[in-house]
């Protein structure tokens, strides 16, 4: 017989927290209310029965760029000083003020004041009956007590064969690599804009055997030779009508440029990065405080008439005598002169160069994460031990592969000063730990986990290099500068490696390997909760940002579509034909459609809020 749902106490809570959940989303509707108040600095607005004042707004930058850092309104509310920025939400006499955005000015501040005295509360109460449910269904019985001392003290606890094109000697281009450079909205390493602007112009972070430091000066010092260099890696636009092209494919034969109509955005991309490259503009290695603002320049850029003199004879005149000692192969000097540059970089904003330790980790990520052959070894090793299995190997593989995803997020972190988790790059990579780690839980009843956990693992690496061809360290978005960012993405990627997992044990089934399926039921479970789970966070995490659980964005819509398709299986007392392993298996390959496109199809056809991830 049956059980009923009540019987099962931790079921019945499970199912009544979603009615919860929709219960406080309904009282939000019908009592809660939300409105835009724009200020401008010294006005007063009422928002209820409470005067609201703007005293100040000001947008923060990334020490030594121009990258907003946060956007910050020093407001006074009721005869009380208080600061709303981004995720950080005042609250008074039951009213939510919210930064939403801001005049060109700079001398406004535009504010959305939400009033949901109740249905907070109710929502609130229902992701907490939500997460308790999912653990007390997850853990055994005997461990509950374990867990919950265990959950108890972290929540107290935690916050082509043609000459090659001229170009400087590698070991003098490595010293232009030791500059720093603004771009990308931040002060990098002058090695991330030569191996960014060599991935996008060629396609390749080298180009027959040349560095990158090597492509990127030699476009500015060998103009001549480089021009008629088919180096520039896009389809159609070559005279013979290949995928190289050069400068002068940009021109037709009376000298008139063939792209200037509508619906050439990649050619005219290529063409103005090739452009700045050889006329200098690309090189902002000069930084300026005397205004003010803390401002990189290249010789090329209009200097303020306040700049002194040896500053200005610096950014306008050194990479010109830099391209005379070039032109007669003095390279001593160049070397010379470089090293003076990085010297007055040095002297003029100390306080702002990344540290030793984080330019090698961003030089040394920049280099491992342009290799795809890691990921194509475990890809390679995990098709030969599924087909030939040694259980020692497995577990080696296994291991040495999470460790290597592990040291690239480390890199990434200490080089970006941040946890990497703001784009498709780092959170497959977070899939790829995912899916080690899942494979090496239930590898002691099932070892074929470990081939398939590290195909999956390869798979996302190749998928991530795939979807970004050229990973960089980037400045993330004021939004995205919160606590929940890391338990809201380690969530939903867990959750779609053991999805992954899940789908490679239904083709295996097809292939003879039955057993693997019942690994596959008992992954389902924490593979619904985590993404459950990850889902009411981000609900959370927008509720703090912009004052609402839920806004129907592409990506949450199908996040909500894979959970229901994905909890089906959960009721296979109600839903009797899951229980049949063919069906299952079949149900398996197919649901994780639903996955690829939440994760991709959202990114790269319907966009959105969350299409940068």
């Amino acid at each position: 017989m049956r059980r009923r749902l009540y019987v099962r106490p931790a079921v019945f809570m499970l199912h009544v927290s979603f009615l919860v959940i929709l219960a406080g989303a309904l009282v939000t509707h019908c009592c809660g209310t939300s409105e835009k108040v724009h200020l401008r600095v010294g006005d007063t607005v009422f928002v209820g029965a409470l005067p609201v004042t703007l005293d100040e707004f000001v947008v923060e930058y990334y020490p030594g760029t121009q990258a907003p850092s946060d956007f910050v309104s020093h407001i006074t509310v009721d005869g009380t000083k208080e600061t709303v920025a981004m995720n950080k939400v005042v609250t008074a006499d039951g009213y939510r003020f919210y930064q939403s955005g801001y005049d060109a000015d700079s001398l406004g501040s535009v504010l959305t004041v939400t009033h949901d005295p109740w249905g907070i509360g109710v929502t609130y109460s229902g992701y907490l009956m939500l997460l308790v449910s999912m653990i007390w269904i997850c853990v055994p019985e005997k461990r509950r007590k374990t867990v919950a001392a265990v959950v108890a003290v972290i929540g107290f606890c935690s916050p082509a064969l043609n000459a090659a094109p001229s170009v400087v000697p590698a070991d003098v281009a490595e010293r232009f690599g030791n500059l720093f450079v603004y771009h990308n909205g931040r002060v990098a390493p002058f090695s991330s804009l030569a191996r960014d602007f060599t991935v996008r112009l060629t396609g390749s972070a080298t180009y027959r055997g040349m560095n990158p430091e090597q492509v990127l000066s030699g476009w500015l010092f060998y103009y001549d030779s480089w021009k008629d260099e088919p180096c520039i890696y896009i389809k159609g636009v070559a005279s013979d009508g290949g995928d190289r092209a050069s400068l002068a494919d940009f021109f037709d034969e009376s000298g008139r440029y063939r792209f200037s109509d509508m619906g050439h955005e990649e050619e005219n991309e290529k063409f103005s990065l090739a452009s700045m490259a050889s006329a200098g503009s690309l090189w902002k290695i000069f930084p300026y405080t005397g205004s003010g603002n803390m401002v990189w320049y290249s010789p090329v850029d209009d200097m303020p008439d306040a700049m002194d003199v040896d500053s200005w004879r610096m950014a306008r005149h050194s990479l010109g005598y830099v391209a005379e000692l070039v032109a007669v192969g003095d390279w001593e000097g160049v070397a010379r002169t470089v090293d003076k540059i990085a010297s007055y970089q040095h002297a003029v904003v100390p306080e702002v160069l990344p540290s030793a330790a984080r330019t090698w980790a961003e030089r040394m990520f920049v280099d491992l994460s342009a290799s795809s052959w890691p990921a194509a070894v475990m890809v390679v090793a995990a098709v030969a031990l599924f087909v030939c299995p040694c259980r020692r190997v497995a577990w080696a593989a296994v291991g040495l592969s999470a460790g290597y995803v592990l040291f690239l997020i480390s890199l990434n972190a200490v080089a970006a000063g941040r946890v990497p988790m703001a784009n498709g790059y780092e959170t497959m990579q977070w899939m790829a730990v995912g899916a080690c780690v899942a494979a090496a839980l239930g590898a002691r009843r099932t070892p074929e986990l470990l081939a398939l956990g590290l195909m999956v693992a390869g798979l996302s690496l190749m998928v991530a290099m795939i979807g970004l061809r050229n990973p960089q360290v980037t400045q993330i978005m004021p939004v995205l500068r919160s606590p929940l960012l890391s338990v809201h993405v380690l969530a939903v990627m867990l959750a779609y490696a053991l999805l992954a997992l899940m789908a490679l044990c239904g083709v295996a089934w097809f292939f003879g390997r039955r057993h693997l399926l019942a690994e596959s039921r008992r992954m389902l479970r924490p593979a619904v909760f985590l993404l459950v789970a990850g889902i009411f966070i981000g609900a959370v995490w927008a509720n703090m940002s912009w004052g609402r659980y839920w806004g129907w964005d592409p990506k949450e819509v199908w996040a909500l579509i894979t959970m229901l398709v994905y909890s089906l299986p959960l009721h296979r007392r109600s839903l009797s034909w899951l229980a049949d392993d063919r069906a299952y298996a079949i149900w398996c390959v197919a649901a994780f459609a639903c996955v690829v496109m939440t994760y991709f199809g959202v990114n790269f056809i319907l966009g959105g809020l969350h299409s940068y991830a």
